[in-house]
């Protein structure tokens, strides 16, 4: 029974340093700023992220990179993947996500000129404005095909599919975020 136990125990391990590993790389930090945003050594930190040995996360850990990657602590254990959204992000974390993903090539730029509504008050009023449009291509500059972003934009369409028949009312909130949920599990990129 000891041995089932200390391999279940190795098995979280392995998966609570992959998670965070994972959000690691995509806030582009390293274990240094985690360890000073999260207010602990930065040996320690170092010493639970090895996979050698038994150095295990405790509680109090997981809870505050839990608050910090702002994910519940079911996610780092591989049981959720939602992420919590109790507070809506700031514009400057926006705008680091969207840096990372322009310098990654997760996404590409064009320019548009859209007619929008400016009314205001009493004025009523049409305007064409210039705005950067991001996009994910799928296609590559070599003209290969891009298979992240094919497959990011079959999510993007499920997902406004299943959007739209929700907010009319054709579509049970549980079995719409069930299905987005399952959908982001299945993606491989």
């Amino acid at each position: 029974m000891e041995k089932a136990e200390k391999k279940n125990k190795e098995g979280i391990q392995q998966t609570i340093i992959e998670k965070i590993e994972a959000l690691m790389e995509e806030n582009k930090i390293n274990q240094a700023t985690l360890a000073r945003e999260i207010d602990i050594g930065q040996a320690q930190l170092s010493k639970c992220l090895s996979r050698k040995g038994n150095n295990y996360f405790s509680i109090d850990t997981l809870i505050r990179l839990s608050d910090y990657f702002n994910v519940p602590v079911d996610h780092l254990l591989g049981r959720a993947t939602l992420r919590v959204e109790d507070k809506p992000r700031s514009n400057a974390d926006i705008c680091r996500h969207l840096v990372n993903l322009i310098e990654t090539g997760t996404v590409n730029m064009i320019s548009a000129s859209v007619t929008e509504n400016t009314s205001q008050a009493d004025k009523k009023e049409k305007k064409k404005n210039s705005y950067k449009v991001l996009y994910f291509s799928n296609y590559i500059p070599d003209g290969n095909y891009h298979p992240k972003g094919i497959e990011i934009n079959a999510f993007i369409e499920y997902y406004l599919k299943l959007r739209d028949l929700y907010k009319k009312d054709d579509l049970p909130k549980a079995f719409f975020e069930q299905a987005i949920e399952d959908r982001l599990n299945q993606m491989r990129y």
